[in-house]
């Protein structure tokens, strides 16, 4: 979600709108990093972007594929405010195990989703990771 973390990564890549994943939680993995998992009758917050083939490679490299730390797959999404569904891709960690963030990353995390105007009381429950 992070703008600069994205300019970084990915240039060029054209921020859309919130998104809500619903069925789906977030969780901080073993390793110290963010995923989601399927978790009946709670939803995740995130935000879609426009990107390209060369922006997949990119996120694919980042958030090592070909190691197996993550699988880029799709899941739908809604559109906020829109409501639209749409399929989405998203990385989903091989490491389903719970863990406390690496060093200054969930401080990156909450930056992102203030930059892209989640609501309040979803950072409230991104800070009790922290």
């Amino acid at each position: 979600m992070n703008f600069k973390q994205m300019e970084t990564r990915c240039p060029g890549a054209i921020f859309v709108c919130q998104a809500r994943v619903n069925n789906w939680s977030y969780f901080i993995n073993g390793n110290g990093y963010a995923g989601i998992e399927e978790n009946l009758n709670s939803y995740t917050l995130g935000c879609v972007w426009k990107l390209g083939d060369n922006h997949l490679k990119s996120l694919d490299e980042y958030e090592a594929v070909k190691e197996g730390y993550y699988d880029r797959t799709t899941i739908q999404a809604s559109l906020v405010p829109t409501g639209v569904k749409n399929e989405t891709i998203v990385y989903l960690s091989n490491n389903r195990k719970y863990g406390k963030p690496a060093r200054h990353y969930q401080k990156e995390v909450l930056e992102g989703a203030r930059q892209v105007g989640l609501p309040e009381n979803y950072i409230q429950m991104l800070l009790k990771w922290s």
